[in-house]
């Protein structure tokens, strides 16, 4: 945020204006706003140790550096500008946080989950409104050979993966 402020020789107020203003990293997607949560927002691609390390940065320069290495690593064309593994990632992150939230963020909630692994599913299946069941729904990745089932036992919007994810699978795939 920038103020200024305009005053007379006599030292009188006369105009104040107020402005704000992001500053972005060149390479860094525009959706990440804050350090420590996109760090933790690499839940579903990066190893506990991985995480670890980026966090245990001394200062917020050292773990800025130790993230945007961590990207280099996942970068498939070197080299470029733009890092499209990391682009993708957190473009899906955006998108379950404003498809999935409720009471937490969307990329908290297991269909963010599966959906920043996984990406779009190939087919989904709604059943919102079933006689004697609770809401679900079915996504299904048809090159996986996969099926999620997605149950709001609550009746809140709250979809909870039945389903469970095993192994690679919590690690991103393009």
């Amino acid at each position: 945020n920038v103020k200024v402020t305009l005053f007379s020789d006599e030292g009188n107020n006369l105009a104040e204006i107020h402005k704000s203003f992001v500053s972005r990293l060149i390479g860094i997607p525009s959706v990440i706003d804050d350090l420590d949560k996109a760090i933790d927002q690499m839940i579903y691609i990066a190893s506990d140790s991985e995480i670890r390390f980026i966090k245990n940065g001394t200062t917020n320069e050292e773990k800025l550096k130790r993230y945007l290495e961590y990207w280099i690593t996942k970068d498939p064309t070197p080299g470029t500008e733009e890092n499209q593994v990391f682009v993708e990632y957190y473009r899906r992150i955006a998108f379950a946080n404003e498809n999935f939230s409720h009471y937490i963020e969307g990329w908290r909630t297991d269909m963010g989950m599966v959906y920043i692994i996984l990406g779009p599913p190939s087919n989904i299946e709604r059943r919102p409104f079933e006689y004697n069941s609770k809401p679900y729904e079915v996504w299904e990745y048809f090159e996986l050979n996969r099926r999620f089932v997605f149950v709001d036992y609550t009746g809140f919007g709250d979809y909870r993966l039945t389903t469970p994810l095993h192994g690679e699978w919590n690690r991103f795939r393009n």
